[in-house]
């Protein structure tokens, strides 16, 4: 695959989400404009919508000061093409209220390094945990401004980028994130554990 044909810019930086549209709101996308802003280079990538949510974007955007023709959108693909079309981008946004979970495992997995900002929420601390699994705490970010600041940072350090890529190329195979035989034991231990607690305690009654 090529950055060309999905209209992307070949020298430009490209951060992507790929993530359900409704979990796209106003402070986030503010977040993503103001990054924008301060790398000219880069496009943000997003799965395609109706005509309507595509437009609606695009206006936001304006609004903000910034070219609605920098928002790319995609089409699904096969699930066979998806993985190797995520290694076309070069960092991908969480969202905020509402965070990434198989999308995030998948950047991951493609090499992708993924930047998160935890919520108070389950849905909103998935992709911290995801990228703790994954050895990347340093991407869990407290605030919006140290999400802002990291995703700014990332794109103009290329090398700080290739390292993360690399740490995850690498490391794959060791991640806690994606070992399977591993996360099957722990859950193995601790259901037994939980049925042995259970027998102590009415055996006790």
């Amino acid at each position: 695959m090529t950055r060309a044909e999905f209209g992307l810019p070949d020298d430009g930086f490209v951060f992507c989400c790929f993530n359900s549209h409704y979990k796209i709101n106003p402070e986030v996308f503010d977040v993503w404009m103001r990054i924008l802003r301060q790398v000219p280079q880069g496009v943000l990538w997003l799965i395609e919508g109706s005509e309507k949510l595509m437009a609606n974007l695009r206006q936001a955007a304006q609004q903000l000061g910034i070219d609605g023709n920098r928002i790319i959108f995609t089409d699904k693909i096969a699930n066979s093409e998806y993985l190797a079309r995520y290694r076309l981008a070069d960092l991908f946004l969480d969202t905020f209220i509402y965070n990434a979970g198989s999308t995030a495992i998948s950047a991951l997995w493609a090499g992708v390094p993924v930047l998160t900002r935890p919520g108070n929420t389950y849905a909103s601390r998935m992709g911290a945990s995801i990228c703790a699994a994954a050895d990347l705490t340093s991407l869990i970010c407290p605030t919006n401004a140290d999400y802002e600041k990291t995703a700014i940072y990332l794109a103009n350090h290329p090398k700080s980028l290739a390292y993360r890529r690399r740490h995850l190329s690498q490391n794959r195979s060791k991640l806690p994130l994606f070992d399977v035989p591993g996360f099957v034991q722990n859950l193995e231990t601790a259901l037994r554990q939980m049925w042995e607690n259970y027998q102590r305690s009415f055996s006790s009654r």
